[in-house]
């Protein structure tokens, strides 16, 4: 009991000089507090404040003048093409060899017969409208368009010849009308026969016609052609780095042949130091492969 008497005196003792300092120390805070109503600028965390800055601004606050820093960067794979020619033997028949060459004609040189066929018939035809009296003035046209159909049908072989004969006819026997269609008949088929003779049909037309189901095309010749087609072909292809960067308030972009890293150095016109330079032919870009 005697001992337990002094630890008690001195625990009181530790205790009150422990209140005694925390009410010091809160008067003191008190006294060196600003007011309420007192107002004082909000300074952010000197790491806050540079971290609200852009990074590629951070880095032109310590780059030089001509250098600046990389935005985005990009891989591209390029292809070089050149043009040439992809050719081929093939066995061919003369019916397909000619109908190649017809296809292969202009359509003036396809169809040139006819239409001076036509262009003789309708001459012929305004000829014999001199014999029109004013009653049949009417027929002045559609004689012509007449003699036009008919001369692209038949030909201008056969055309010429018919007039050369009829004009015979009525030079030597104006009253004879059968003597004048005999004559027009035989002079249209000699003329047709010497046209052709003069003028034969390149490629024949015998040769052009489709063969009938179950027809046997006799004498058929086979012919060795070589066919090309134009085409392109890689020649070589590359893979470039396009960063692209900021100069002058302007975004740009340039191609480089290695990684550029996160600077670039500009030369006097604002372009990279080390800007890849295109050669040949205008590539052929194919695909973008970000990084």
């Amino acid at each position: 009991m005697n001992s337990a008497g002094p630890r008690i005196l001195k625990g009181f003792a530790a205790s009150r000089y422990g209140f005694a300092a925390a009410f010091g120390w809160c008067t003191m805070l008190a006294l060196h507090a600003p007011p309420a109503n007192a107002t004082q600028p909000h300074m952010a965390p000197p790491v806050l404040a540079q971290a609200s800055i852009p990074l590629h601004q951070r880095m032109m606050q310590r780059l030089p003048s001509n250098v600046v820093p990389v935005l985005t960067v990009t891989q591209e794979t390029i292809e070089h093409r050149e043009k040439a020619e992809m050719c081929w033997r093939v066995i061919v028949t003369d019916r397909e060899r000619a109908r190649a060459q017809y296809e292969a004609q202009p359509w003036v040189v396809k169809y040139w017969q006819p239409i001076l066929g036509g262009v003789l018939g309708g001459a012929v035809g305004y000829h014999f409208t001199r014999n029109y009296g004013p009653s049949s003035q009417k027929w002045f046209y559609p004689t012509i368009l007449a003699g036009v159909a008919v001369g692209a049908v038949a030909g201008p072989g056969m055309v010429a010849g018919a007039y050369a004969g009829g004009t015979i006819a009525q030079h030597f026997w104006p009253t004879k009308l059968p003597v004048t269609i005999a004559l027009s008949m035989m002079g249209g088929i000699l003329g047709d026969g010497l046209w052709k003779m003069l003028f034969p049909d390149n490629p024949p037309k015998e040769l052009l016609a489709d063969p009938q189901p179950g027809q046997y095309p006799a004498d058929q010749n086979f012919y060795l052609e070589t066919r090309c087609v134009p085409t392109e072909k890689v020649s070589y292809t590359e893979k470039p780095w396009r960063a692209t960067y900021s100069y002058q308030g302007e975004t740009r972009s340039a191609l480089f042949k290695h990684y550029p890293g996160k600077t670039i150095e500009l030369d006097a016109n604002g372009r990279p130091v080390k800007e890849m330079r295109p050669k040949g032919p205008p590539p052929f870009r194919m695909r973008e492969e970000g990084k």
